[in-house]
């Protein structure tokens, strides 16, 4: 199995990091593009990809720099031929919501035809605790708090992903979260690798993981973590504070399957 980073950046980063999307190969040479946002149809691109190379989609939440691009590739595969429907997973209620309050308005009406999210894209809404399997790997969705607020609280599915055999790797995707200990040292003990969110601009926004939380960890879960989702200049070294360093745009991770 192998995850590239087509982008590390931030919500308003450019064409050097672009938004935090990745994609995920499997051994059959698949693949699954985990979150899709604004810019992703260059981030792809850049990568020799595009929506004819994509076999699924996971969609963590709803913040355009993870949903972002879903019309245009709603769109791209719909009306190209030689595309295939994609497979889309996400948490039951977000998809839901991913069609009534993000993509509704711009893909419903085609000719004469009232479409649906299920038009588009081959949906697998998936219940909370319950894991599910593509082409032969594990995932576990990972309910992580995003943005907390007194009105209402977002979430963020993150992603476990393993092939359940001793000899294989497990790995963890924060996708966005706020700061959490407690759950980072439970996943921690069962986990490889951990790829975390971490801004690191001078201030907490209180929206991800900041990067000097994230020191406050011990040191044998900060072994583990590669850090990605941040802001460039910050003149932070992830390597002297103990993690594995800043992920870069195109990076590329293989494990056992």
């Amino acid at each position: 199995m192998n995850i590239r980073f087509i982008g590390v950046g931030t919500q308003s980063s450019g064409q050097d990091q672009y938004h935090s999307n990745m994609v995920i190969t499997s051994h059959s040479g698949k693949r699954m593009l985990v979150d899709c946002g604004g810019d992703v149809r260059f981030s792809l691109a850049e990568s020799g990809m595009g929506p004819k190379d994509l076999d699924a989609v996971y969609i963590s939440h709803l913040h355009s720099d993870h949903v972002g691009g879903m019309e245009w590739l709603a769109f791209s595969t719909y009306f190209d031929k030689e595309c295939r429907r994609l497979m889309l997973f996400g948490e039951e209620r977000l998809l839901d919501r991913l069609w009534d309050s993000s993509l509704k308005g711009g893909l419903e009406c085609i000719r004469t035809k009232r479409m649906g999210l299920a038009d588009y894209f081959e949906c697998h809404a998936l219940a909370e605790e319950v894991p599910f399997c593509w082409e032969g790997i594990r995932f576990e969705m990972v309910k992580m708090l995003h943005v907390a607020g007194d009105q209402c609280n977002h979430y963020s599915y993150g992603i476990l992903i393993g092939t359940g055999t001793a000899r294989g790797s497990s790995i963890f995707i924060s996708t966005d979260a706020l700061f959490q200990p407690e759950l980072l040292d439970r996943i921690s003990q069962n986990t490889d690798v951990i790829f975390h969110d971490c801004e690191t601009v001078p201030y907490k926004t209180h929206v991800h993981a900041h990067y000097e939380q994230l020191c406050t960890l011990p040191a044998t879960i900060r072994e583990k973590i590669w850090l990605y989702h941040y802001q460039t200049g910050s003149g932070y070294t992830p390597s002297e504070d103990g993690f594995h360093g800043f992920v870069v745009k195109g990076q590329q991770f293989s494990f056992h399957d």
